[in-house]
């Protein structure tokens, strides 16, 4: 099983991806978190959407939806906002190198125990670079890595280094109108 699946991995590495991002094509995706550790546990999910404004730029809107906890305190985090990515491309690169900006509206609700709870606003944003690795012709694993930052309204803020993993759909404008029954 194990010989089959790495067959696979690199059958889908050498193969040419045909993947959409030409103006009015539409990217859908984004990225699930599990981390566990000793009386801590932290879920996220993360999708996004976007639509190429021009060739290889998509321009979109993004939600965070994070649950943490940590020994009797829990924080539940709800974001959205905009994203923008710029994909480096020719139609037969199965990597291909990418720019992403995005920038969310925060609430956070933190419950202290079993005494008090508050709810918190702010704001993050992350900027960095990487890479879409296409494993098929309208799917890529992507993998992300840059500056992200977080400020809370009355709290000093925090920043440093970030790295992302997640996935995009690519849907040609073609399939999207087939889909919304618009021609």
């Amino acid at each position: 099983m194990k010989k089959i699946l790495f067959s696979v991995l690199i059958m889908a590495g050498f193969s040419t991806a045909q993947a959409q991002t030409e103006k009015g094509d539409w990217m859908v995706g984004g990225y699930f978190r599990l981390n566990t550790a000793d009386e801590n546990t932290q879920i996220g999910f993360a999708p996004n959407a976007g639509i190429f404004a021009v060739d290889n730029l998509a321009v979109g809107g993004n939600l965070m939806l994070n649950h943490t906890k940590s020994g009797n305190n829990k924080y539940t985090t709800f974001g959205i906002g905009p994203f923008v990515r710029y994909v480096f491309t020719t139609a037969t690169q199965t990597v291909r190198p990418i720019l992403h900006g995005s920038f969310s509206y925060l609430s956070t609700k933190n419950k202290i125990g079993n005494v008090s709870s508050s709810t918190n606003t702010g704001v993050n944003f992350f900027i960095g670079g990487g890479a879409s690795a296409f494993i098929s012709e309208s799917v890529s694993i992507d993998a992300l890595m840059g500056y992200d930052r977080t400020k809370y309204t009355d709290f000093d803020g925090s920043g440093g280094f970030a790295f992302n993993i997640g996935f995009q759909v690519y849907i040609n404008k073609g399939q999207m109108a087939k889909v919304t029954g618009k021609k």
